[in-house]
């Protein structure tokens, strides 16, 4: 029982085991009859008319107010928010600076943000329905009691999930269509990623992890590390190299590599592609760094492929395995050596384009750019990005695409499914 005081609110739902910040917001609103921007604006007059992420953005003095009408303790809030990691997900907060496994839900000003996921199962099973702290770590992508996918997208209209921005009380609901959580399901897994979240899951518990000869790391280092190994699998020139030279090594991973997006921001990829990408660069961070280096040079990547920025914002484990061991040498770029380089490509029936040149020759240099032939303005047919809708109309295709985009999927993985659904044939074994 909580403590009863004349200043507290009618509405005071206890904080439920895990249970999120934004999660028990949300029902506190509701047990009083509010919407929980306008509780927001109670609690916080002149804030944003929508709060921000409150999981993250939560401050102590809106922490206090809440405590103070509800009867639950300050620690006991913050330990809802993102502050139960502090010094282990993450090294600080300064509000600004982007998390690697904690992105945003909702939406920041016109963007979407998917960093919101649950799983409709455990919801449907909950006497009062509430979202887990641990679902907003990215690299959670399967509920563990129930072997699905975690949800982080309305399947009904594809918008993000926001418990803050949602009109009707007693549940989770979508904010933008309305449709009950309760009322999804996820998908199987494609590979089974739950030995892989619970390794990172204890890795976060003790606050270490060992990293081969660079012995024991902060846990913020080594989920740092697998952030940056994640990014260059799911997007970049080597990405499907990479994944083929996992899979050619490792079963579990032997999926077509097309059939997951190749895209940059790991926020937008969903909890399917994150289950396959997070698992292929854990395999590359074990016994580190001599696999991620050995795949790293048998794909042509290089210092200047792995290490973008020279900020010094690398952790050390990885920028002096890059140091070591990827460092281009240093390569004249003389116009006769190029010129002689054009004229091998030449005797073996390729185009001198700039690629072409720096694959033969190693590293990069103006000479080479002006002197490269031009590149072919487009793929043939049944080789371009969006071959399969070869044949189809610009404005189909465009569509086509916009779709996928928004569905967080690659354009053969959304089509396929559009397909199979209206011919009434089973879905893929994968993916």
């Amino acid at each position: 029982m909580l403590p009863i005081s004349k200043d507290f609110w009618p509405g005071r739902p206890i904080l439920l085991k895990g249970e999120s910040f934004s999660s028990w917001f949300a029902r506190v609103a509701a047990a009083n009859g509010l919407r929980p921007a306008e509780l927001y604006r109670i609690v916080q007059p002149g804030g944003d008319r929508n709060p921000r992420d409150l999981d993250r953005y939560a401050d102590i003095h809106l922490l206090s107010m809440m405590s103070d009408k509800t009867g639950i303790s300050v620690e006991a809030l913050e330990q809802s928010t993102f502050h139960r990691w502090s010094g282990t997900a993450y090294e600080r907060d300064d509000g600004l600076v982007k998390f690697d496994w904690l992105p945003p839900a909702g939406r920041e000003k016109a963007k979407r943000c998917f960093g919101q996921q649950l799983c409709p199962l455990c919801l449907a099973e909950d006497a009062v329905p509430y979202l887990r702290l641990e679902w907003r770590l990215s690299f959670i992508t399967v509920c563990p009691k129930h072997q699905r996918l975690l949800l982080d997208r309305c399947p009904a209209c594809n918008e993000p999930f926001s418990v803050l921005r949602q009109d009707r009380h007693g549940g989770i609901f979508c904010w933008s269509c309305g449709a009950d959580a309760r009322g999804f399901v996820g998908d199987m897994p494609p590979v089974d990623p739950v030995p892989v979240q619970e390794e990172l899951l204890n890795t976060l518990s003790q606050g270490w992890q060992r990293l081969g000869s660079y012995g024991p790391v902060y846990s913020f280092t080594a989920l740092r590390i697998l952030s940056i190994i994640t990014r260059l699998i799911a997007g970049g020139r080597h990405a499907y190299a990479l994944r083929e030279w996992i899979a050619n090594r490792e079963p579990r991973f032997a999926l077509p590599p097309a059939n997951l997006p190749r895209v940059r921001d790991g926020a937008l990829l969903t909890s399917r592609a994150r289950s396959v990408l997070v698992g292929m660069a854990h395999y590359l961070l074990e016994d580190w760094p001599h696999r991620f280096v050995a795949a790293s040079q048998d794909v042509g990547m290089s210092s200047r492929d792995v290490r973008k920025r020279v900020d010094g914002a690398y952790p050390f484990a990885y920028a002096d395995a890059v140091e070591w061991n990827l460092t281009e040498p240093l390569i004249g770029s003389t116009r006769d050596e190029v010129l002689a380089a054009k004229e091998v490509l030449r005797k073996r029936g390729h185009s001198a384009t700039y690629q072409k040149l720096k694959d033969l020759r190693g590293g990069k240099s103006r000479t080479m750019g002006e002197l490269a032939d031009p590149a072919s303005e487009g793929a043939a047919w049944g080789q371009g990005r969006y071959w399969k809708l070869d044949g189809v109309s610009a404005e189909v295709k465009e569509a086509a695409r916009l779709a996928a985009h928004r569905s967080g999927e690659s354009v053969a993985v959304w089509l396929d499914r559009l397909v199979r659904k209206e011919l009434n044939m089973p879905s893929m074994r994968v993916f």
